[in-house]
């Protein structure tokens, strides 16, 4: 009976274990397409998804519209690789080089990026919703008109950057290091921008409502016609910010400064 018992419960679990087996998702990657990458850095809507690629020297490959979902890229070298249209989706870029990179109409929703140099690389109209991008090296990096809803950006470095038109409803930018970026028009409703390092940052016409800007260093900041409805500025620094049809946390506009807002005077920046 005992044996009987024995027998019923080990061919359960080796049916279990033949269900996961087949619901766990299989590599889809095309080997030769791998193959086809690594001899000529050049692999054009190819069938990258899930390649093992860590570390790779990708420098300047041509992978524009290749499927790189899932793809574990950590470390590797992709300054100047052409990315336009690719999908980088849930890929492991960890640490790696993006300096340079073409990345526009990317698609790079929870991709883990943390740590990576992404030092003028165009990012413009890529989808980074949700990304992890804390610490990543993004100086001068162009993401106009880039989606980063809710991406995660906590002490990112993003001097320079142009950020026009970008959707960072949600972000967490807590720390972030971001003089002179262009956030023009920038949607930053609900961001979290504590201690956040704004010195002479465009925010024209940004919208930034219910965000928290404690402790925020927005000195010399231009926020001509910018909405801050609701927005926390508890100990925030707003020296020589320039206030002209600017829309405060209590719905009044603050013409104040029309008149004698000057052009943004920030220290030399550098890293």
């Amino acid at each position: 009976m005992r044996g009987s018992l024995r027998a019923r419960l080990r061919r359960a679990a080796l049916g279990c274990a033949a269900l996961l087996c087949a619901a766990a998702p299989a590599t889809a990657f095309n080997p030769e397409h791998v193959a086809q990458l690594t001899a000529t850095k050049s692999c054009e809507r190819c069938d990258l998804s899930g390649a093992m690629l860590e570390k790779a020297d990708l420098a300047g490959a041509r992978l524009s519209g290749a499927d790189l979902s899932g793809a574990m890229l950590a470390g590797a070298n992709l300054a100047g690789a052409a990315l336009v249209k690719a999908n980088l989706r849930s890929a492991d870029l960890t640490e790696a080089n993006l300096e340079r990179a073409s990345l526009q109409e990317a698609e790079m929703n929870l991709a883990r990026l943390p740590r990576a140099n992404l030092a003028g690389a165009n990012l413009a109209g890529a989808g980074i919703s949700y990304a992890d991008l804390r610490f990543a090296t993004l100086r001068e990096t162009i993401l106009s008109d880039a989606d980063l809803t809710e991406a995660k950006l906590g002490q990112a470095y993003l001097v320079k950057a142009d950020l026009t038109g970008a959707l960072l409803n949600g972000a967490d930018l807590t720390a972030a290091t971001a003089r002179d970026a262009k956030l023009y028009r920038a949607s930053l409703n609900g961001a979290k921008l504590v201690r956040a390092e704004l010195w002479g940052a465009d925010l024209r016409r940004a919208t930034l409502f219910d965000a928290d800007l404690t402790e925020a260093n927005l000195r010399a900041v231009d926020l001509v016609g910018a909405n801050l409805t609701r927005a926390r500025l508890t100990g925030a620094d707003m020296k020589n910010a320039c206030f002209c049809n600017t829309t405060m946390p209590d719905g009044r506009a603050d013409v104040s400064g029309c008149r004698e807002c000057e052009p943004p005077r920030t220290p030399r920046s550098g890293r």
